[in-house]
């Protein structure tokens, strides 16, 4: 079956998205990436319009294996431990093919108004979004099989901009002590400012 199939998904709240500027905690590569919370009803019905897909590329898989295979324990739709109604998709900065080209990615971004974006805005926590993603099934036979929604475009509803607090603020100098000629602490606050708390890519 073709995995080019693309999925819009319903607005959501943003955490902790990587759309500007990819997140490499766990890839040296670089992932762009954003999860939406959305309501159940919403979530639901998102969900079937997968679920018809992921079906269809499942039995592909085990007819193509002549046996049932497996499933991954991981899914990009899911309900999380604390219960939100939970939408993950991503891409890959750098992709290497088998030529040995090297492809470079990037998020377009939109916004209300479906016009693109061209500046980068510091997309945080709770902005309001919307998705474009496509489904890509996979086997991994020490995983099992599973399926990614590879992120294809994002468009802003709400802007909530993140900020970098602290920055030394609770302090005064000191003479004669260390001083670096680096980056300022604002700018390696910034630099992994909400990097905290993500979880390992599916």
């Amino acid at each position: 079956m073709s995995t080019n199939l693309k999925l819009v998904t319903p607005i959501g709240t943003a955490v902790y998205p990587k759309l500007v500027e990819p997140d490499t905690a766990f890839d040296e590569v670089g992932v762009y990436t954003c999860k939406l919370h959305v309501s159940e009803e919403e979530f639901e019905a998102f969900k079937a319009k997968v679920d018809v897909l992921a079906t269809a590329a499942y039995d592909s898989e085990c007819q193509r294996q002549g046996k049932t295979v497996k499933k991954a324990k991981s899914c990009p739709v899911r309900i999380t431990e604390d219960g939100d109604y939970e939408i993950l998709a991503k891409q890959k900065a750098k992709v290497t093919t088998r030529a040995g080209d090297v492809i470079e990615f990037n998020i377009p971004l939109f916004d209300a108004n479906v016009k693109a974006i061209t500046n980068k805005p510091k997309i945080g926590s709770g902005s309001k979004i919307r998705m474009s993603a496509v489904f890509s099934p996979w086997y991994v036979p020490s995983q099992g099989w599973g399926y990614t929604l590879r992120l294809k475009e994002a468009q802003i509803l709400e802007l909530v901009e993140y900020s970098v607090s602290g920055g030394g603020g609770s302090f005064s100098s000191e003479a004669g002590g260390y001083t670096t000629s680096g980056e300022s602490l604002n700018e390696a606050l910034e630099q992994n400012q909400e990097e905290q708390g993500q979880v390992a890519p599916f």
